[in-house]
């Protein structure tokens, strides 16, 4: 047989045979171990040529098995580098080409450079048996917030939590660093080393195939973390640049994702990045007085920024609600020819979609959009993440596609795109993806996106009453809480603050004091501005995560109609289903701890609105009077909410007194009380520095509390008082009060600022007056009730609503004759009442 080459001398495979001539055979193996270590692994021979070699050349003869036993158990002879080692070199590799530095590996165990194609051959192999991409549907909330770096979840979702642009998003969190990379530590038996050669290309100019090969490898691993819901190693493996990059572009498309979820239906039928005008999308450098401090209240944009942000009208929309079997007189709308293509940018030239019917489905236009990339200016080549990876484990998980299409009609308030997705869920009878919908709490971001312009209450209708006709129920829980532990009502008293105060997160919840901004503040409840509105763009182009001050007005009517409507829905489905009232359950809000005996301190609704009350007189705008949440009072009351309900509560910790925390003896301070009782405890420091307005609906507010516990010691069961009329009131034998709450109704239905610097009461309410007649002689004085504008029963409550009728309050019904303003038709959106449970406004 021909000898197979080797590089030893003559000499020494001579003086080596002699050696083992009269050597016994188990000894031979100690004088062989550095020419087999030598042809195994410096020269990186097979195992059977080094069999051959030392057969041909040496005059060993030995079996497989022993080789075998020598090499690798008792030599521990190593030629392959381990798949985590390699790992290892490749990822080390990669950070110093991200320096401008070139790369050598040397093992020591060898003493012998590291030859690339085998890292370029492991790169490929693991890409090539790559498991298949599978959505997790059970993601963590801790995982999801480190996605966007904020506490707010707006749900159990990759896509419906990016919201903002990269640097406003950062603004969004007082105390948000960067994740730090993740650290590589180099193996101990590896050198690592900069070849000193200086024509070696730049790799960031010129890319070795290694490195091609490990980007590729890199953002499918990435695009497997994201699908898998893995975000915290994810966002750790993304360099600051890849991190804009990606934040930028999951922005993109929210925007997408919002605005087709909005228009689905009129308009144009596809948005790409050109019609959704991506270009001003983009954040600026974050600017330094984005980041509000968590301790300051005020929360006013410098005034030198307020001549550069464009600000939105401080006049509302409002929404009407009317029957369907109501006459109306028709006109003729303009002409429009069918070739006529819309205008993205002039709503004006959208009309409804010809085919409807014919239309691809919602979740499947938002599959081709990220499999085509067109609402993107941003190319997919150029993100950290695969995106065909993810979009092959979206096509095959059509549920996890629904559940986010879902989340965007809701976000985006379109009732009749919301009631396809939810036909669609509940004929899909997917236990799993109903159930997934129902734990990603959708009243919750129902509410956080309430909007009293557009669309009122009809997005929680949907979700509580819209699938009846397929005789299937999602049996959401009312009571149910979020990841905060907030309900769906603390939500609503999140919407008041959010909208008509300055107050922070951290105000509400302590848990929350890194927040800076409340989720959703780039929808206006009172319609005057959305996600997709000029002056939010405006405001995030220029790092700014939170609305200013003077962009807000106070408690508005089309807020306390929205507001209204919402409470009495979820109340009367909490009823309805047989679930527990909706004013039992404990607030999420304001929880305190006594320091001393570490007892839990909760509110109960009543409570959390006396302290919301409070908040809207303290930190609202300067024309707060607080007629709205008079009027949510009063709706509350009506709704059976329990004025005698005591809670252990604390006052000093609820509305710290710098002057009273200094007399007060250390201990326990907090004491069973009642709403009433809270709201007596709120110190004058506090009172005297309210405007006149403001102390004028603090007193009513009060009084109607007060008023309202009396009747409630005095009734074993005012809740289910029938009067003699035949009218339900939970107001005992206080006609004034039933009084007051249809005179509040009629208010807020019938009147709205039509041009700025007109007066936020109607002439027909004056709550100087009405305060001065319930103090003097418990009379109703305003012009409603005095010139009998109201059609109201003897008893106080209106003529139509007979006992246990449950049908929606209009303006037509509740007034002897038409005095209402609301007949700007620019501003106004019409609502069909279809099966409305709504009892109050």
């Amino acid at each position: 047989m021909e000898t197979l080459p080797y590089t030893a001398l003559d000499g020494d495979v001579q003086n080596t045979r002699l050696q083992l001539a009269n050597t016994p055979f188990d000894k031979k193996w100690a004088i062989l171990q550095p020419v087999i270590k030598r042809l195994y692994v410096d020269e990186d021979r097979k195992l059977s040529e080094v069999i051959e070699i030392m057969r041909n050349q040496y005059g060993f003869q030995a079996e497989i098995a022993q080789y075998k036993y020598h090499v690798n158990k008792k030599w521990k002879l190593r030629k392959n580098i381990s798949t985590s080692k390699k790992e290892a070199l490749i990822k080390i590799r990669q950070t110093r080409a991200a320096l401008g530095k070139g790369t050598t590996f040397r093992s020591q165990q060898q003493d012998r450079n590291i030859d690339e194609k085998k890292l370029r051959r492991h790169l490929k192999d693991s890409m090539r048996f790559a498991e298949a991409l599978k959505y997790n549907r059970q993601r963590g909330a801790e995982e999801l917030t480190m996605l966007s770096g904020s506490s707010f979840l707006l749900a159990n979702s990759i896509f419906l939590n990016w919201n903002m642009p990269y640097g406003t998003m950062r603004a969004s969190v007082a105390r948000n660093p960067a994740p730090s990379p993740m650290s590589i530590s180099t193996p101990s038996d590896i050198d690592v080393a900069t070849p000193q050669t200086l024509n070696a290309p730049s790799p960031a100019n010129a890319p070795s195939p290694l490195t091609q090969l490990h980007n590729m490898k890199e953002t499918m691993d990435r695009a497997r973390m994201f699908v898998e819901g893995r975000f915290g190693p994810l966002i750790k493996s993304m360099r600051k640049e890849e991190r804009e990059v990606m934040s930028s572009w999951m922005y993109q498309f929210w925007s997408y994702g919002f605005k087709s979820a909005k228009c689905w239906g009129r308009g144009p039928q596809e948005w790409t990045a050109e019609m959704l005008d991506i270009g001003n999308l983009q954040t600026t450098s974050l600017l330094p007085n984005a980041r509000i401090p968590t301790q300051s209240i005020d929360a006013a944009t410098p005034p030198n920024m307020m001549n550069i942000l464009q600000a939105p009208s401080l006049l509302c929309h409002w929404s009407i609600h009317y029957a369907p079997m109501m006459k109306y007189e028709a006109c003729r709308s303009r002409s429009r020819s069918p070739e006529q293509d819309p205008d993205p940018f002039d709503e004006r030239s959208w009309r409804p979609w010809p085919d409807m019917e014919l239309a691809k489905p919602y979740q499947e236009r938002l599959l081709d959009s990220l499999a085509s990339n067109h609402f993107s200016n941003i190319s997919a080549d150029s993100l950290p993440v695969a995106v065909p990876q993810v979009v092959k484990a979206s096509r095959d998980s059509d549920e996890v596609l629904l559940e986010e299409a879902l989340g965007f009609s809701i976000m985006a308030r379109n009732r009749d795109l919301l009631g396809d997705l939810l036909i669609r869920l509940c004929r899909s009878e997917d236990k799993a993806s109903i159930d997934n919908f129902r734990k990603s709490n959708p009243l919750h971001l129902a509410t956080t996106y309430l909007d009293g312009a557009r669309s009122c209450c009809s997005i929680i209708m949907e979700l509580l009453n819209g699938h009846d006709n397929l005789d299937f129920d999602l049996n959401f829980r009312v009571a149910s809480v979020n990841n905060l532990g907030h309900t769906v009502f603390d939500n609503l008293m999140i919407i008041i603050l959010k909208s008509h105060t300055s107050v922070t997160p951290g105000f509400v919840d302590d848990s929350l004091r890194e927040e800076t901004r409340f989720p959703a503040e780039d929808v206006d409840i009172c319609g005057r501005w959305d996600a997709d509105s000029q002056c939010i763009r405006s405001l995030y182009s220029r790092g700014f995560a939170r609305i200013p001050l003077a962009w807000k007005h106070k408690f508005c009517n089309t807020s306390v109609q929205v507001l209204a409507h919402s409470i009495c829905i979820l109340h009367n489905y909490a009823c309805e289903s047989n679930q527990d009232n909706v004013f039992d359950a404990p607030s999420g809000l304001f929880l305190k701890r006594c320091v001393f005996c570490g007892l839990k301190l909760e509110s109960t609704p009543l409570h959390t609105l006396v302290i919301i009350a409070f908040t809207l007189a303290q930190f609202g705008t300067k024309d707060e009077d607080l007629f709205g949440i008079v009027a949510i009072l009063l709706c509350m009351l009506e709704l059976t909410a329990d004025p005698c309900q005591t809670v252990e509560l604390s006052p000093s910790m609820l509305f710290p007194d710098e002057v009273l925390d200094m007399i007060n003896i250390p201990g326990c301070d907090h004491q069973e009380l009642s709403a009433a009782e809270l709201a007596k405890s709120v110190p004058l420091s506090y009172i005297s520095q309210w405007s006149n307005l403001a102390k004028t609906g603090w007193n009513i507010f009060c009084l109607v509390l007060g008023r309202s516990e009396k009747q409630w010691e005095a009734w074993e069961n005012p809740e289910n008082a029938v009067l003699g009329c035949n009218h339900q009131s939970c107001f005992g034998s206080d006609n004034s009060l039933r009084i007051l709450c249809s005179a509040v109704q009629a208010e807020a239905l019938t009147y709205r600022r039509l041009k700025e610097g007109d007066p936020w009461m109607s002439p027909n309410f004056n709550m100087y007056a009405l305060l001065n007649g319930l103090r003097q002689g418990n009379e109703v004085c305003v012009n409603l009730v005095k010139d009998g504008m109201i059609d109201v029963c003897e008893c106080g409550v209106f003529k139509y609503r007979s006992y246990g009728n449950m049908a929606p309050t209009r303006a037509e019904e509740i007034t002897k004759f038409h005095f209402s303003n609301l007949e700007d038709w620019s501003r106004t959106t019409y609502i069909t009442d279809t099966d409305q449970t709504i009892t109050f406004m």
